[in-house]
């Protein structure tokens, strides 16, 4: 439990208005955000200890067997443009501070969104994301069941006309 003394130190350093001290109640802090701002590996901790945790050693970028992360800004990012993710976890295992580690999900955190360029959505016939999906995680009218899909990327690289994204 803090002392008197350290509240009139803080209070004697930091001014601290009413109308200061009503609007904290009544705003989003805009500092701490849950939305995630890059592509992170499969086994990332959550956004916010990541970017605490990750200090760019780039380890993870030397064990990826598809070279699919790279270091933008000191920290560690997943781009799958031309191979899936296996989630083979060997970035997880070598990490040595623990940003990325074994015990948290296996999972990228992408999901794929399908463009008008999708043959389905044109009804046209093609399967192929869906055959290629290892979690049978895409259904025939194209919705994703977020349960079973790990992000690996798969559908991504499956379609040939480029109609998917991941994010």
């Amino acid at each position: 439990m803090k002392k008197e003394s350290y509240y009139q130190a803080y209070f004697s350093h930091n001014q601290i208005s009413r109308r200061g001290l009503l609007r904290s109640f009544f705003t989003v802090n805009k500092g701490i955000s849950t939305e995630k701002y890059a592509s992170r590996p499969p086994f990332a901790a959550q956004e916010d200890l990541f970017s605490a945790a990750c200090n760019g050693c780039g380890k993870c970028v030397s064990v990826c067997p598809n070279r699919l992360i790279h270091l933008v800004q000191q920290q560690a990012i997943l781009e799958i443009d031309y191979a899936p993710c296996y989630l083979c976890g060997k970035c997880a295992e070598i990490c040595p501070t623990n940003a990325l580690h074994p015990n948290f999900p296996a999972d990228t955190r992408l999901r794929p969104q399908f463009s008008s360029a999708c043959l389905i959505k044109q009804h046209q016939t093609c399967t192929d994301c869906q055959t290629t999906c290892p979690q049978q995680a895409i259904s025939t009218d194209l919705i994703i069941d977020n349960e079973h899909c790990n992000g690996c990327g798969e559908c991504k690289i499956a379609c040939f006309t480029g109609a998917i994204t991941l994010k």
